[in-house]
């Protein structure tokens, strides 16, 4: 067997100097676009493979990136990767993954075995608003750090969050333009910012219309099952909601499931509105009215703050980037019938 490729048999593959082939391979100094191409396809024809754990020893770059998100069976948060993916993929980095199942000790360890790789940066959506600001308190050393959705109110970090407060508003609005007034709210709960401004959101849409206090909020936790039975519950009341905003597409596809095992239809009996938007919400009739966020700019900017803080940049103060939603009527929310309302004013 030969030896391995060298740093030297790729500059001299593309034509360069040692020094171009190593800055191009390690992204420790900008290169020209050709010059980059040639070093690239040099480094594909000869199989040459980056030393890691050298580079770290000798403070190079080792072209790795964290990312750590709370569950990455959910579609959202697995969406958020694949868009962070594709963009480091682009600009010559590696992407490592962990995800924490919702608990800030398991975030703790998974991001210190992360941070043993001596990643670049990190990007995470926090167990918590406060668990990434705890770390420090920890003794963990972070490297460049962008914290994605949650944790806002981290003051030494770089965030970007969708605009949640005025979505839960458009979403709810657009019900009582309906004529419902009696609207359930189905959560996982209100601790994390995103849902509590979601829920702030819902109030100041009722309160305008003179419907202060009228949200049913319906708390499931984070599993389907138990969510779906949450709600299940309050549509089998004599006096059941005649909607039902979900703050999430596991709390929509929970509404969804309930309202079809109740024999309900959608939107005649009930009208439901989620958050997020994804392929499966076009998969079932009726589609599903909901709020989107916006995954490719999260992460667009969340790669953006990040590589500038990987070049360099540590006199900027951190940034806090807040990005619109969008709301997308379609066929699952429709007028209150008349019996629903009637049944509405006499809760």
């Amino acid at each position: 067997m030969g030896k391995p490729p060298t740093i030297r048999d790729v500059a001299a593959r593309a034509g360069v100097s040692v020094a171009t082939a190593s800055n191009v391979v390690n992204g420790n100094r900008p290169v020209g676009e050709e010059s980059r191409r040639r070093v690239l396809e040099a480094v594909a024809d000869l199989g040459y493979r980056v030393d890691r754990a050298a580079s770290a020893l000798r403070g190079a770059s080792t072209r790795l990136v964290g990312m750590v998100v709370p569950d990455v069976t959910n579609v959202f948060f697995a969406s958020l990767v694949q868009a962070v993916e594709a963009l480091a993929e682009r600009d010559g980095y590696d992407l490592l993954l962990a995800s924490t199942s919702e608990d800030a000790a398991i975030e703790k360890r998974r991001i210190d075995a992360l941070i043993g790789r001596r990643l670049d940066g990190l990007i995470a959506v926090p167990a918590s608003d406060v668990s990434m600001a705890a770390l420090g308190a920890h003794g963990l050393r972070l490297p460049p750090t962008v914290l994605l959705d949650r944790g806002a109110d981290s003051p030494e970090f770089d965030t970007v969050r969708a605009d949640c407060e005025t979505g839960g508003y458009e979403a709810v609005r657009h019900l009582i333009g309906l004529g419902h007034r009696d609207i359930a709210v189905l959560t996982h709960s209100q601790h994390l910012r995103n849902l509590a401004e979601r829920i702030a959101g819902c109030r100041r849409a009722l309160a305008e219309a003179g419907l202060d206090g009228r949200e049913r909020l319906v708390f499931g936790g984070h599993d389907l099952e138990n969510l779906r039975s949450a709600i299940e519950t309050e549509l089998s009341r004599p006096a059941p909601p005649t909607a039902i905003f979900a703050l999430t597409n596991v709390c929509a596809l929970a509404a969804l499931k309930a309202a079809r095992d109740l024999g309900l239809e959608i939107p005649d009996d009930v009208s439901i509105v989620g958050f997020d938007d994804f392929d499966w919400m076009l998969a079932l009739r009726p589609y599903l009215t909901t709020v989107a966020q916006p995954v490719d700019g999260f992460a667009a900017s969340a790669w953006t703050l990040l590589t500038r803080r990987m070049g360099g940049d540590a006199a900027t103060p951190p940034e806090r980037v807040l990005l619109a939603c969008a709301l997308k009527v379609r066929e699952s929310t429709g007028p209150v019938r008349a019996k629903l309302k009637a049944a509405a004013k006499a809760h």
